[in-house]
């Protein structure tokens, strides 16, 4: 292995926590392989720097990589004004838009080094502005990997996302004059952030000298010059070995399935949170004994307003949530579940319905282009068009009355494979 003179020092914009779901995930395991190969210097974009508490409880994952290597060069952040509205309005409307107005606001801090290369892990606007003020300031090239569509191209795809919000906020409502001014409020958020990502991200991803997806699913979404202009890695998300092991022995304990359905995403209404209460609605008077189960961390407003609508849906005996759990502790719960629901909007190549798979348990959800590019020929996989919540309850309800003959996962590369090649991309530019 080279020595850290001969090593091309990179500047890395990302939230590289699994606290903050998936891409934090998938940018921690990133980050420790990029110290193997290059000078690894880390930014942390206003998102987690804004959020106190998610970044404390961050260090550990942090700490570690500083261990192997990376240094910490600087962050972004956002008037504190900015912050403090989500608890004076009640909203994160101003948070989610004004960076988008008024992208200069945020302040950005940065150590100077010889960059060869400005990396971007993320597809959030936070994380996606400040990796470009830094290519330029710098005069680095620059890549940007993204985990999600940033926007949509597909007018139905963006219906059928505020659809799904604006049942949640009839869900959340007590008053009919709230449930109005929630709707608004919605449809408001909904307009403005569509208009103003396509006016933002696609300008500023032109100035990206490499933009990666990790599935063909985000430049589908995304439509137009940008499904030549995304170099898709097919998928770019694999199981680590480390995961790969915990679950054959999870697999070697665990025989028999328990009487509940495992909620395969974070408790949001972009992950169909709603469409699965509603859902459990209808089995649970099919089967009485069945039980929801969420994992993960949840905020304690949220899990307050999941535990109104569930009272206002009669499941509210029928829902759990486990807190945060480790890996393993998550694994055994896929592992005893009947059937995982994802009724997600939002994706590009889901871990949860691969380790589902993996574990052994079918899936039911939404066909939307990540789950129907890579898992509708999979046993034990059901989709349905998204939205159809009736659908997705006589999926849910099918397997539970007859279970399925089979479930595999799809044939994917390795997480080692997946990542020889981001290095290689990423070396490329930074050498050039």
């Amino acid at each position: 292995m080279a020595s850290n003179r001969e090593k091309p020092s990179i500047l890395v914009v990302a939230s590289p926590t699994p606290l903050s779901g998936g891409g934090g995930l998938r940018a921690h395991r990133s980050l420790k392989e990029y110290t193997k190969h290059f000078n690894t210097y880390l930014f942390v974009p206003w998102g987690l720097w804004g959020n106190k508490k998610a970044l404390q409880e961050s260090v550990k994952y942090l700490m570690e990589l500083r261990r192997l290597g990376m240094e910490f060069a600087g962050f972004s952040q956002l008037p504190k004004a900015i912050h403090k509205s989500r608890e004076a309005l009640g909203t994160r409307i101003l948070e989610a838009l004004a960076p988008l107005m008024a992208p200069s606001i945020a302040r950005l801090e940065v150590g100077a080094a010889d960059y060869r290369a400005v990396v971007v892990l993320h597809e959030v606007w936070d994380a996606v502005y400040s990796g470009i003020v830094l290519a330029k300031h710098f005069n680095a090239p620059s890549a940007v990997l993204l985990q999600l569509p940033p926007f949509y191209r597909s007018r139905k795809r963006l219906l059928n996302i505020l659809k799904a919000v604006l049942l949640w906020r009839e869900l959340i409502g007590d008053a009919p004059s709230e449930k109005e001014i929630l709707k608004i409020e919605a449809v408001i958020r909904s307009s403005a952030e569509e208009h103003l990502s396509r006016l933002r991200y696609e300008r500023v991803l032109r100035r990206y000298k490499l933009v990666i997806g990790v599935s063909k699913a985000i430049a589908v979404e995304m439509g137009g010059e940008w499904l030549d202009k995304v170099t898709c890695l097919d998928p770019g998300v694999s199981l680590s070995e480390e995961d790969l092991e915990i679950m054959e022995s999870v697999g070697r304990r665990i025989r028999e399935k328990e009487n509940y359905i495992v909620f395969g995403g974070r408790p949001s209404v972009d992950k169909g949170l709603v469409e699965a209460l509603v859902s459990l609605k209808t089995i649970a008077r099919l089967y009485p004994n069945t039980k929801l189960v969420f994992t993960g961390r949840i905020a304690p407003t949220a899990k307050m307003r999941i535990a109104k609508t569930c009272k206002k849906l009669s499941v509210e005996h029928k829902v759990v949530f486990t807190g945060f759990v480790p890996r393993e502790k998550r694994f055994e719960i896929v592992a005893k579940a009947r059937l995982m629901l994802y009724p997600s909007h939002v994706d590009a190549f889901p871990y949860a319905v691969l380790e589902a798979l993996h574990l052994g348990t079918p899936v039911v959800g939404y066909r939307i282009p990540a789950l129907e590019i890579y898992y509708s020929k999979c046993p034990g996989v059901e989709l349905v068009e998204e939205g159809d919540v009736e659908a997705l309850t006589v999926k849910a309800v099918e397997i539970l009355e007859k279970g399925v003959e089979a479930v595999e996962p799809p044939k994917i590369k390795s997480w080692r494979e997946i990542m020889n090649k981001e290095i290689e991309m990423i070396r490329k530019i930074a050498l050039k």
